[in-house]
Formats: C-alpha cells, structure tokens, sequence
C-alpha cells in the first residue's frame, strides 16, 4: 500500500473519532442543562411527597380543613378535613403560620422556612409504625409548654427558630421538658433559641453549649442550667437570666465580640464579654442583683487597651462576709447593693492595663449607670456612690485614693466604702448633714492596695441628704449620699 493511501486512511480514521468525541460532548451538556432546568423549575414539587400526605396552604387553626391541601399521588388537591393520624408526612409550608390545640399523634412534620407552628396542646405524639418519624423544624417553632413524645427524631435546622416555654427547658437526656423523645436530637448552634415562659424557667442542660442567639423574654426569670457562648446576640428582652455557677460569655475573640441588646432584661450572675474595635464604644453590661438593674459601661482611649475580655459578677451577700480581700486594681469591687456587690474582672489584655472608676449616675427611669476605663495605673478619676456622680475635692494632682466605691445608696443603716489607695497612710471618714454639720466622724488605718469600711448606724440618722467626705492629710474627697426610710 503506497504512503499517500496510508496517511488519507489515517486521517479519515482520526476525524472520525473527534466527530464522536465533540457529538458525545455536545449531548453530555444538553442533558446536565435540562436536568438544572428541570430542578430548578420548581424546588418545592421535587421533594418525595406520598399520596395522603398534606401541606399548609394558609394560616389559622389546624384544624381548619381550609388550611390544608393533600397529595393524591400526581398533585395536590384541597384537603376536606385536616391532617391527623395514619398521615406520612405533613408540611407547614413557608408563609402560614398554624396553631396545634388539640393533642395528635403524627408521623412527619416538616416546618419550612418561614413558615411558624405554634403548640398549645398539652402533648404531641410522634411515632411511625412504617419507617422513621420526626420534626424538622427549618423555621419557627413555638413549643409552649407542650410536651412532644415518642419515638421519633427532632431536628432544628441552622436558620430556624425554636421558642421555649417549659419551666425545665431542653433536657439533653430528653427526660423533662418539652422535648421528651426517644430518637435522635439535632440542634443547630445557628438557630435562634428563645426562653419565653410565663413561670420562672430552667434551661435545661440539652442546648449547644455555642449559640449565635439566645433570647430571654420572661418576666419570671430564667436559670441556666449549663454554660452559653453567644456568637452573635444576647437579646434581654424581659426578665433576669440567672447564670448561676455556669457563666454566659459573648462572642470568641476582640474581633468577633458578639452583640447585646438589651429591652427590659439583665444578668444577674457570671457575664463576659469580648472587646475590640468592633464594640469599643459599647462594652455595656446590664447586671442586676435580682432586685435593683444597674449598667455597667467600660472603655479605654488608649490604642493598645482596647481589646480583651471583662468578666462582670454579682456576687450575693455582704461585703463583710468577704473575710480575705482578693482584689486588687485588674479585679475590683465596681458596685454595691442592698443584696449584694459586683466585681469585675480584666481576664484578657495587657498586664499593665488597670480599671479606673470614671462616672455614676441615675437615670429619670431609676436606673443606676456606671462607667470605668481601661487604662494605665496612673489616672485621675471620679469618686462614685451608686446612682450619684460628684467630682471631688482635689488638693493634690497625684491623688493617693483613687476608686471610691460607695454604697448602697440610698442606704438604711449601714453601707461600705472601698478605694485603693497608692500608700499606707491613716484617713478620715465623716458624714455632713445637709447643714454642714459633721454627724458622724471615724478614723481608719489605709493599707497599700485595696481597703473597706464599714458604716453602721450608731445612731439614729433622720432620711435624707448627707455628704461623705474621706480624707487624709493631702486630699479630700467628698460625695453626696442618701439616707433611706
């Protein structure tokens, strides 16, 4: 066979095969973009629905057969009574918001992204006698104080949102609470979880431990039951959260500190808070003693002190019953109160960064406000009584007491006074009516460091305005105090 022949019969041959290979391209990309037509069309027709199962059309009660259509097989039709037992699957559809009354028994529900489902019924009963049950929950489920039981699995998806109302909250061994289920219990740290009884509440031990949102919104009170790491909000809507032994800290890091908004509530307990650039403005601790709110505020003008952590703590009982002193300027007494007292902690930053006493005040609503900076050990500063703001007499720049803490105020019959002092040294501590006339006159001894005093009535005092004056022989510090009934 001549050259010629060979090289056509070889061309001929590898033509051929890339006819083949571009024709099998072609058809492999005409089917992907028929099949991504085809699924995109209509997501919601994809899902494996079985003929009986029903879907939500509109919002009201669930018992209204005009809520619902149901699936013979090939399309839905209006349903002409609502769902109940022997139904495979049932979908609360995106848009309608349903309220369960009366206990049932299900097999599936499925809660779809804005789509809400609220309980009252006192139980819910889910299980399956063919294949697995349970409640997806993509969207928003009210629990009330109902109870769901049986055998079957609960999940809440990353965008949903899950309201609590059981007074002992979600259990992990699904013992107690609202949920009480023997399958398998999925919870989504990037749900929103909110406590909204209308008795005081538990948490329970059965949430994750890292949340993005945790609401409170229960004027009885809420206790954990565990630790919380809020990523991004902490929403104090109503009530106190008791903390506990367990502390709730916001955010993981300076840079992603998390937020609190706070309505009506506050933390009485173990409260941390990350800061940094993000919230330098509002590192805000809304803190009670589980009677009185008061709001601590902190921030720092210097560069390198404006990242770190706080850990704020009210702490029950009397500042006498703290027999050894074990605070010094990183953690110090920043409030005291008829029930208790606050420290707060500087856990995280520069070991040269110090805490300085800056203001106080009480706001028309009653509420005590007190800011403190973060700064170096060398600041002048304001001396502070709870829900009082009094700039003191200065005779010297370099004050050796610094952070006076007064308080109660107003007091009955006794109250505490705490200031570090840069020097051991003697002080007088007098009390002045509002005529200028000295009722009340003690000297102590000042030790380097952190000290307390502690006022009790030896007399009768009548209620009303008196000023607080400390001094030593080279400063005076005075501020006005309040006599209660």
């Amino acid at each position: 066979m001549s050259k010629n022949k060979l090289r056509n019969r070889q061309k001929a041959y590898l033509s051929t095969r890339m006819r083949i290979v571009i024709g099998a391209s072609i058809f492999a990309a005409a089917s992907l973009l028929l099949i991504v037509v085809f699924n995109l069309s209509d997501v919601k027709e994809t899902r494996a629905f079985s003929s009986g199962d029903y879907r939500a059309i509109s919002s009201g009660d669930w018992e209204q057969a005009e809520s619902w259509e149901v699936f013979d097989g090939e399309s839905w039709t209006a349903a002409s009574m609502p769902p109940g037992p022997g139904v495979s699957t049932i979908l609360v559809s995106s848009g309608t918001e349903l309220i369960l009354s009366e206990e049932l028994a299900v097999s599936n529900i499925i809660i779809d992204e804005g789509a809400r489902l609220n309980l009252q019924a006192n139980v819910l009963k889910v299980a399956s006698t063919t294949g697995k049950a349970g409640i997806l929950v993509n969207g928003t489920l009210d629990l009330g104080t109902s109870i769901i039981e049986g055998n079957a699995d609960f999940t809440v998806g990353n965008k949903a949102k899950l309201l609590i109302g059981s007074d002992a909250g979600i259990d992990k061994k699904c013992s107690t609470g609202n949920i009480q289920l023997k399958g398998k219990i999925n919870l989504s740290r990037d749900a929103v979880y909110t406590f909204n009884g209308s008795v005081k509440q538990h948490t329970g031990n059965g949430l994750p431990g890292t949340v993005r949102e945790l609401v409170i919104n229960n004027n009885s009170g809420v206790t954990m039951d565990q630790s919380f790491i809020v990523l991004d909000q902490l929403v104090l809507e109503n009530g106190i959260l008791h903390t506990g032994r367990f502390p709730v800290t916001m955010g993981v890091s300076s840079v992603a500190p998390g937020t609190i908004v706070r309505v009506k509530g506050s933390v009485c307990g173990k409260l941390k808070r990350w800061y940094g650039p993000v919230n330098l403005k509002d590192i805000s601790f809304p803190m009670s003693d589980a009677v009185a709110f008061t709001a601590f505020n902190f921030t720092s003008d210097i560069p390198e002190y404006q990242k770190g952590m706080i850990e704020v703590v009210s702490h029950p009982g009397s500042l006498a019953d703290v027999s050894k002193n074990p605070f010094d300027a990183r953690q110090i007494v920043i409030g005291i109160t008829e029930k208790g007292f606050y420290t707060a902690l500087l856990s995280n930053g520069p070991e040269e960064a110090w805490m300085k006493i800056g203001s106080a005040v009480t706001g028309t609503d009653g509420e005590n406000k007190v800011s403190w900076k973060i700064t170096r050990s060398k600041v002048k500063a304001k001396d502070v009584s709870n829900g009082a703001e009094n700039q003191a007499v200065k005779l010297e720049q370099n004050d050796g007491i610094q952070n006076i803490v007064f308080g109660p105020n107003p007091f009955k019959d006794s109250f505490f006074v705490r200031f570090y002092s840069d020097v051991a040294t003697t002080a007088h501590v007098q009390l002045m009516n509002a005529g200028g006339q000295m009722v009340y006159n003690e000297q102590m001894n000042v030790y380097e460091g952190s000290n307390q005093f502690e006022y009790v009535s030896k007399n009768d005092l009548p209620p009303g305005v008196y000023m607080l004056r400390i001094s030593n022989t080279s400063e005076i510090h005075t501020m006005k105090v309040i006599r209660d009934k």
